[in-house]
């Protein structure tokens, strides 16, 4: 049997544990207040005591006072003797929580006032009320509970204790077989009761009894109950037989399930082999998992999955996976092969998980490191990239187009003034056009490529390593903005993907007419054009 730990604090009640021990003058004051040996003045003194020293005290007081039980007509005597009224409580929730602490824990008042204010303990807090009662009543010493379950009152701290592993199995089954006689709603049968029948460790005889109590108060409500005994290889055969000649009486074809169950059953001695194997295993499960939750352990569990945040964020980003086949797409037109290329570098730079993948690696490692970090932001919009990313536009590769035409048709009137023209001039001068404009289209469509191959190696190889970077240096700060760049970057791949199927499908040309010849140029120029015309 182990042991239940107290609560630091209740529900609504701020005081702690500590302070909720009643000390020596409330002991003192509480102890004499109900002992009905002491003459009347003891008593009354020790009543206006606690009212003076009011808060907690005088909520104990106050529960003493008008606490069911024989002790409440000689306590409301003493009461109205002491002038001390109650009629209006000038005590808060908190401190009346506190002061039932003070009657439960007070070893001086009598056994059945501690109980009372355990019981409403336990209804005012539920479960934590409940494991604070346990902390100030001997451990040993819940059997009342089998005695107030018939009074009527206690049935809600008598469910909590049957349900408790901690507590000593005699004395549950003591509780639970009060609480299986007691009347509840229709078709409910409470869970404790359930897990109580169905526990190995229960003779078979308490548990029949248990399942038999219900089936007296309630026939259809223990169905369930016999049928778990009478599947159970670990009960008794005749315990088994007298739980199916229960449900005989009550629901005759589950008893006919039942019965013919018998004979597939394992014998008692395998069912008990069974069990110890399960028992011993279960018991493994149990170490194995207090050497995890050992101090050391954590640490080395929180380390690891630290590291493997960081592994992740940085295979997330690799250069292995991420627009390897870039290049090659890029190279053979292939819209398909690009397009995916892109929409992987767009899906890591977008991933709605990256932002709370790094909130939970700072939290993580504020655990383990301390507050050595930078302070999370409330959003991730809040973040804004300061990365400078590579960009063009379309206005870039009409710039471009400009200077390179102007360029080749600068070196042909070079070469023309170098070497004079060739046998046609008009032929000439298509040919030139022809080549410039097909260069032209080349080197607009390498500029476009280039640029998508710089922003790709621009994230995996700059932008990437810098935020797993900042983030294994705990610079999250650092690592947010790389990340808000890393959207930033997203975008601009879009873009340069469209500007660069644009450039695949559509012919870029100069026009040498739009610039500056001398005269003798200029005049063949004029020829040219008006042929092609």
């Amino acid at each position: 049997m182990g042991s239940m730990e107290r609560p630091e604090l209740l529900p609504d009640c701020e005081v702690p544990a500590r302070r909720r021990q009643p000390d020596d003058f409330i002991e003192t004051c509480l102890t004499r207040l109900t002992d009905d040996s002491l003459a009347d003045n003891w008593r009354i003194s020790s009543l206006q005591a606690c009212s003076i020293r009011g808060g907690s005290a005088r909520a104990a007081a106050s529960f003493v006072v008008g606490a069911d039980g024989p002790w409440r007509n000689a306590l409301q005597r003493i009461a109205r003797e002491s002038r001390v009224g109650f009629e209006r409580p000038d005590f808060t929730y908190s401190e009346y929580t506190v002061g039932l602490c003070y009657v439960a824990g007070t070893k001086g008042v009598p056994a059945g006032l501690r109980y009372r204010a355990a019981d409403a303990l336990v209804h005012r807090a539920d479960e934590a009320g409940y494991a604070e009662a346990r902390c100030l009543l001997p451990k040993n010493g819940w059997g009342w509970l089998a005695e107030a379950v018939p009074e009527g009152w206690a049935v809600w701290t008598a469910h909590l204790f049957v349900a408790d592993e901690t507590a000593a199995l005699t004395t549950r089954l003591k509780v639970g077989l009060a609480l299986a006689e007691h009347d509840h709603p229709a078709g409910y049968v409470p869970d404790s009761l359930e897990r109580l029948v169905a526990h190995p460790q229960t003779l078979s005889a308490d548990r029949l009894a248990l399942a038999a109590a219900v089936a007296r108060r309630a026939p259809m409500d223990s169905v369930a109950l016999l049928r778990s005994l009478a599947s159970d290889p670990l009960a008794q055969a005749g315990h088994r037989m007298q739980a199916i000649n229960l449900l005989e009486g009550i629901d005759l074809v589950e008893a006919a399930k039942m019965r013919a169950l018998q004979t597939r059953l394992p014998s008692g001695r395998t069912a008990r082999g069974q069990h110890r194997e399960a028992a011993k295993h279960a018991e493994r499960e149990s170490a194995a998992r207090r050497d995890r939750e050992t101090p050391e352990a954590m640490v080395v569990r929180l380390e690891s999955t630290i590291e493997e945040i960081l592994d992740g964020l940085i295979s997330r980003g690799s250069a292995d996976w991420l627009g390897d086949q870039l290049d090659n797409h890029i190279a053979e037109t292939d819209w398909e092969g690009v397009a995916q290329d892109i929409a992987d570098i767009c899906g890591v730079a977008r991933a709605e998980n990256l932002s709370s993948s790094l909130d939970l690696l700072e939290v993580l490692t504020r655990i383990r490191y301390g507050d050595d970090t930078s302070p999370i932001p409330h959003s991730g919009l809040e973040v804004v990239g300061d990365e400078e990313i590579p960009r063009l536009a379309r206005e870039d590769l009409e710039e471009y187009v400009q200077q390179e035409g102007e360029r080749a048709w600068r070196r042909w009137q070079d070469l023309v003034g170098k070497h004079g023209w060739n046998e046609d001039r008009l032929e000439e001068l298509d040919d030139t056009s022809i080549e410039v404009n097909q260069n032209l289209a080349g080197a607009v469509r390498q500029k476009a490529g280039d640029h998508l191959r710089k922003l790709q190696q621009h994230l995996v190889w700059e932008l990437w390593p810098g935020l797993t970077s900042a983030a294994s240096e705990r610079d999250y700060a650092r690592a947010r903005g790389h990340a808000a760049s890393a959207r930033l970057l997203a975008d601009e791949a879009e873009r340069a993907e469209a500007l660069w199927r644009e450039t695949t499908v559509h012919s870029f040309s100069f026009d040498p007419l739009t610039l500056s010849w001398p005269r003798d140029l200029w005049l063949v120029f004029e020829e040219w054009q008006s042929a092609r015309r």
